[in-house]
């Protein structure tokens, strides 16, 4: 009887090699996947920024010219601007994916030239984000503040405000 010839060249990989670079990516996941958490929890906020800085020009445009009670808009409905998302019952709340914009609520950021209080993002989904993004607006500055503030109950919802540079201790909307 003949014995099988042994091959010169095997082919294949060995478990030892196999499980080489089975942990090799999970080191490099381990190393990457927080930071691409927290690159798309940025553009998040950078959206955010962008609805709050429209959403309060509507406002501002809205209070233009109007005195009394009925100055200040506490609907979206009554403001001449066309916002995504799903409006709620009694108009104060635009709710997008992953933002609440509420209308009339920084009272401690009263926008320019008018006396009515900014508008809030508020970030929804989740116990990890759920900082809040305003435009902290100071009476008596006589223009439209540039910066906006952020603030947050954890420490990674301020450390997404930190990232964007607009955390500001002891800061809040209301």
């Amino acid at each position: 009887m003949k014995k099988p010839e042994k091959h010169l060249f095997q082919k294949g990989f060995t478990l030892i090699e196999l499980l080489t670079v089975v942990l090799i990516i999970g080191v490099l996941m381990a190393v990457a996947l927080p930071n691409y958490t927290r690159s798309i929890e940025r553009a998040r906020a950078v959206e955010a920024m962008a609805g709050i800085k429209a959403l309060n020009d509507a406002v501002y445009a809205y209070a233009a010219g109007r005195t009394g009670l009925n100055a200040c808009p506490r609907s979206f409905k009554k403001l001449a601007i066309s916002f995504p998302g799903h409006l709620s019952a009694d108009e104060s709340t635009i709710e997008t994916k992953d933002f609440e914009f509420i209308i009339h609520s920084a009272s401690n950021a009263i926008i320019p030239g008018t006396d009515c209080p900014g508008v809030v993002a508020r970030r929804l989904g989740g116990q990890k984000y759920q900082y809040r993004i305003w435009n902290p607006y100071v009476r008596g500055t006589g223009g439209k503040g540039a910066s906006l503030a952020c603030t947050g109950p954890n420490e990674s919802s301020i450390e997404i405000c930190k990232s964007l540079d607009l955390y500001k201790e002891g800061v809040t909307p209301f």
